[in-house]
């Protein structure tokens, strides 16, 4: 696992196998408050092109959201 740090942000990258137990997991740390997710920027599925310049251009600081 790989941690980084900004400040008082501690952030860490985690991958993982989808299946549901791992899904589940996952749902009770969000409902907990103990994972943030963190949105950058919503695009509508027809700006869906300037959402991935964003991401590939390095300059999204958190996730890219595609509204379909």
């Amino acid at each position: 696992m790989q941690r980084l740090g900004w400040g008082s942000t501690d952030v860490r990258f985690v991958t993982c196998v989808v299946n549901r137990e791992n899904l589940d997991a996952l749902a009770r740390l969000l409902e907990s408050g103990d994972v943030t997710v963190v949105i950058d920027d919503v695009y509508e599925l027809k700006n869906a092109a300037d959402a991935v310049a964003h991401m590939l251009g390095h300059h999204a600081r958190g996730n890219v959201a595609i509204v379909v």
